[in-house]
């Protein structure tokens, strides 16, 4: 494989690691349902250009609700409620532990030693992390978020894994939107501000619709299972951009709650056959 090769992953880990702390900006200026529909319109209306139009039915809507809308609303929660936004970030990323457990009891799949080994330590980081005497609810939103990624993610597998990627993700965003507008008086705010709607149109052009493309080029250049497993430096560098750009320096707890949780996580990824990853 040549260096250029890895170059969308690497703009996988970087759109989508510092995507965290600019949700956390952008979360100072409007609510969590406000930023989730600029996203998900510019991003939806990105991809629908790029892919030249969109895939839709019932078995795609659901899948839409699963992946992109119930998901959004738990991520920028779980961004506006926690210590750290990098912290929400590692917690989401308990997915693939969650994908092996569902995947046992759906399709069958056996969960050997090394997987057993990976959902213990991730599932205890995530306790640790998320503080077992005080309990954040960020951190358990950011939790939820994962589980529901890992939902999305068998829906897909058994129901539109054939589907073109790029039509399939303009159409998920798109259906979300109207989804999500009867929640807008949900803790609404917005604060007229410049900087606020530069920064959600910049999530919406770097982390829903750069980052997915570079995703997918990512998996048919170096395969399911390399590039997931790549993108596990997503929460790991969310710490750096959120200290870079928001300044905010992690406890020793949350380090060592997220490493248990990326270290778990890996071990679990070692044995999965990976079919679906995203921010």
């Amino acid at each position: 494989m040549t260096t250029r090769q890895y170059l969308p992953i690497l703009g996988v880990v970087l759109v989508w690691s510092s995507a965290y702390p600019l949700i956390k900006i952008a979360l100072q200026y409007m609510s969590p349902i406000i930023l989730a529909i600029i996203r998900l319109l510019v991003g939806g209306l990105i991809l629908l250009i790029y892919g030249k139009g969109i895939i839709y039915g019932l078995k795609e809507f659901i899948g839409s609700l699963l992946n992109v809308a119930i998901f959004m609303i738990l991520l920028n929660l779980g961004v506006l409620l926690s210590p750290n936004p990098a912290l929400s970030a590692t917690l989401i990323y308990t997915q693939p532990v969650f994908v092996a457990i569902f995947s046992y009891f759906i399709f069958k799949e056996k969960i050997g030693i090394l997987k057993i080994f990976g959902i213990i330590i991730a599932i205890s980081g995530a306790i640790i992390a998320s503080g077992n005497l005080e309990v954040n609810i960020g951190a358990l939103i950011s939790l939820l978020g994962g589980i529901t990624w890992a939902v999305g993610t068998i829906y897909y597998r058994k129901y539109l894994i054939n589907e073109d990627v790029i039509r399939l993700n303009s159409f998920f965003a798109l259906s979300s939107v109207p989804v999500l507008v009867p929640l807008i008086p949900f803790q609404f705010y917005f604060k007229v501000s410049l900087e606020g709607i530069v920064v959600a149109i910049i999530i919406g052009i770097t982390a829903q619709a750069l980052g997915f493309i570079f995703w997918f080029s990512s998996v048919k250049n170096l395969g399911a299972f390399k590039a997931s497993s790549i993108s596990l430096l997503v929460p790991a560098l969310s710490y750096f951009f959120s200290y870079i750009i928001l300044g905010d320096m992690p406890t020793l707890i949350e380090m060592i709650g997220s490493f248990l949780v990326l270290f778990g996580v890996l071990l679990t990824n070692l044995k999965i056959s990976n079919f679906s990853s995203r921010f």
